[in-house]
């Protein structure tokens, strides 16, 4: 008997508990709803020099990124570029800045139509991270070179509608190495979704 009102005295504490604002004591608003999401696992896939990756994000048949790396030669400074590399192909957009790279998001790092310092592009090569490899020794350049658990941002359009998701990465440099982790697109037209969300 005493375990029965011990516990419904628990439940009537936690359900008539409110979230409230510590500032000034009133109910806070309820939370905005986050558009329902399409995922895929993308079981850590590798991609490596030579390698290339294509996804289907939102699994309509058709390819919204590739992920590849090249080896560019450059003979007058002497040096090769080991370059890691997505691209986005027609109503595919990525976010670029004025080098042609794009931001590295949290989790639950907002993504929108708009982001400062940066512009959506439709087929866009965004380099990710390039290692520099000169006679004098080799060493690693760009935004994403020292991830783990990142997010890249991605928009989709179709019938004139945008779709804003993101892509799961991280880096290995010891290993030259982009993975791929899970993917997110979002099934509802020009809403705001958060990052790994």
């Amino acid at each position: 008997m005493k375990n029965g009102f011990l516990i419904l005295f628990v439940l009537a504490v936690l359900f008539g508990c409110k979230k409230v604002n510590p500032v000034n004591s009133e109910p806070l608003p309820p939370s905005p709803t986050h558009p329902v999401m399409v995922y895929n696992d993308l079981r850590s896939a590798e991609v490596k020099y030579g390698q290339y990756k294509y996804l289907d994000l939102d699994n309509d048949g058709s390819f919204d990124l590739l992920f590849n790396v090249t080896l560019l030669g450059d003979p007058l400074l002497q040096r090769d570029r080991l370059q890691f590399y997505a691209n986005s192909g027609k109503e595919r957009n990525l976010l670029n800045d004025a080098q042609d790279q794009s931001p590295v998001l949290n989790s639950m790092d907002p993504i929108s139509k708009t982001h400062p310092g940066y512009t959506w592009y439709e087929i866009s090569a965004v380099l990710l991270a390039e290692k520099i490899i000169t006679f004098n020794g080799n060493y690693w350049d760009g935004l994403w070179k020292n991830v783990s658990h990142k997010f890249l941002p991605i928009q989709i359009q179709k019938n004139g509608k945008l779709y804003h998701g993101w892509v799961e990465l991280s880096f290995d440099t010891t290993k030259e190495t982009l993975i791929l982790h899970k993917s997110g697109i979002s099934t509802e037209e020009d809403k705001e979704v958060k990052a790994g969300y």
